[in-house]
Parts: structure tokens; sequence; C-alpha cells
């Protein structure tokens, strides 16, 4: 249902913790080119 209503591509993963894992690791490494998606600034 997701994918047919964003229209995204979705994978399940074999390995759901891996794969969280995986992606906060990259998260952490790309951090500043990812912090302005990843922190919201409070609303006014």
């Amino acid at each position: 249902r997701l994918r047919r209503e964003t229209g995204m591509p979705i994978h399940i993963a074999e390995r759901p913790l891996d794969a969280v894992v995986e992606g906060s690791g990259k998260c952490i490494e790309e951090f500043e080119a990812l912090e302005k998606v990843l922190i919201s600034e409070p609303r006014r």
C-alpha cells in the first residue's frame, strides 16, 4: 500500500535491525549534509 500511495520504491530488509544501524551510521557520517532535514527549527 505504501508503494502504491507514495509511488516510492519499497524494499523489505532481510535484517531490519542491521538496516537501521547502517542507516543511522550513514546519517552520522553525513550529518552536516543532512542536518537541515534531520533537525527541524522550532515553529513560532
